[in-house]
């Protein structure tokens, strides 16, 4: 295990030797596409490329999306086409070694925006081929003065506060989800307000009393965000959680709540400090992207105690990173985020599931053209199970991104 967490260390120092000779790939922050030079916070992660009017109409159309090579090692556990740090807590993924090539992570989209006088209407629909290798829905919506409607990213979660990983979905521990709803944005300079019901998606457990759960949640949820610049964000979500259990013969119902904060601060032109924070309960499906795979080992956004009462689950997370450009072409990221999650120790269903969750990452990232980009990076987990046992994961992944 030292010798894995020194190779963290001695991956940044490479960057120093990066080439000097290469564009700089022009980055745009994840969840602000830009189409002919105009920003929108949600949709896809990089700007569109192809752009072009449709003749005798005020609407612009774009297509654009990247095709992404994932050659993936891991030493420790099999943890997914799609690294999931909770993969690390089932046995069932154990390995001497595995070696896997992937392109699912590849990705299509296509968004309009029409015109009228000053004000636009904008669409977008994106896929991908996560997680089985069939094109499947990532965002659909359309948005006008403000207000949107369809599914996109949930208005719990930031960007701002993210690291540039080659993991898809950024670390453990960041609020996330592209959920249906309908949203109203307000922009006054550099302050953004934004207001959203989203559809209730929740994961209640019968693993208090075992019997079987019918989820029934009766409201949607409600969540406020405010953000300054691309400098500080803080954002609230309020949750209902009911259930008709078949077993207890009982109709109970619990609140959920939660906070989600990120910051980033400069240090210096070449260096970024990032930072995150998500705490509250019932936020389990907030967690960073978490296939089916792993989401049993993932807390339950609530559960039936042994006394028939419906509990919603305590989440805390935090994380750190550094982000840093060795040049034009060439940049690293390093950090850590820690997950706990707060389940009965007593009950014996959770035994084998997360208490906590520790993700960690260096990386070394080349922007060859404003088209393509290679990185290879390093991925460690250290994961602690309800009943006491301790796991440690580590991956290394390279990537070919090629943008269109």
């Amino acid at each position: 295990m030292y010798s894995r967490k020194t190779l963290m260390l001695a991956l940044l120092p490479a960057g120093l030797l990066a080439a000097q000779s290469s564009h700089a790939f022009d980055v745009v922050p994840a969840g602000e596409p830009v189409v002919t030079g105009e920003p929108s916070r949600v949709g896809a992660p990089w700007n569109h490329r192809s752009t072009f009017n449709i003749p005798g109409t005020n609407t612009d159309v774009a297509f654009g999306g990247y095709v992404k090579f994932d050659a993936i090692h891991d030493f420790d556990y099999d943890l997914g086409e799609v690294t999931d740090p909770l993969a690390a807590a089932s046995e069932s993924n154990a390995t001497d070694g595995k070696t896997t090539f992937t392109a699912q992570e590849s990705r299509l989209n296509f968004r309009t925006q029409t015109r009228f006088g000053d004000e636009v209407l904008r669409t977008y629909v994106e896929g991908h081929f996560i997680p089985d290798n069939k094109f499947n829905l990532r965002h659909a919506y359309g948005e006008f003065n403000g207000f949107l409607a369809g599914q996109t990213w949930t208005n719990f979660m930031h960007f701002l506060g993210t690291p540039r990983i080659l993991k898809l979905g950024g670390p453990i521990g960041y609020a996330t989800g592209r959920p249906e709803q309908v949203r109203y944005t307000h922009q006054a300079g550099p302050n953004t307000f934004a207001v959203a019901l989203e559809n209730p998606e929740a994961s209640i457990s019968d693993l208090g009393p075992g019997g079987n759960v019918d989820e029934a949640n009766e409201l949607p949820d409600l969540t406020l965000r405010y953000q300054y610049k691309r400098s500080f964000g803080i954002s609230g979500v309020v949750r209902q959680f009911s259930t008709d259990s078949e077993a207890s013969g009982q109709d109970e119902s619990t609140t959920g709540f939660g906070i989600a904060a990120q910051g980033a601060l400069p240090l210096g032109g070449s260096t970024t400090l990032k930072a995150n924070l998500m705490a509250g309960s019932g936020l389990g499906g907030y967690l960073d992207y978490v296939p089916a795979s792993g989401a049993k080992f993932r807390a339950p956004d609530a559960y039936l105690a042994a006394d028939g009462d419906l509990e919603a689950v305590d989440l805390q997370s935090v994380g750190l990173s550094l982000d840093h450009r060795w040049n034009a072409s060439w940049s690293s990221s390093i950090g850590t985020s820690r997950v706990e999650q707060d389940l009965a120790d007593d009950a014996p269903a959770f035994q084998g599931m997360a208490d906590t969750v520790q993700f960690s990452h260096v990386n070394l990232i080349w922007d060859v053209n404003d088209r393509m980009t290679v990185g290879a990076e390093y991925q460690y987990i250290d994961l602690e199970k309800v009943n006491g046992e301790e796991v440690d994961a580590s991956r290394v992944m390279a990537s070919a991104q090629f943008h269109f």
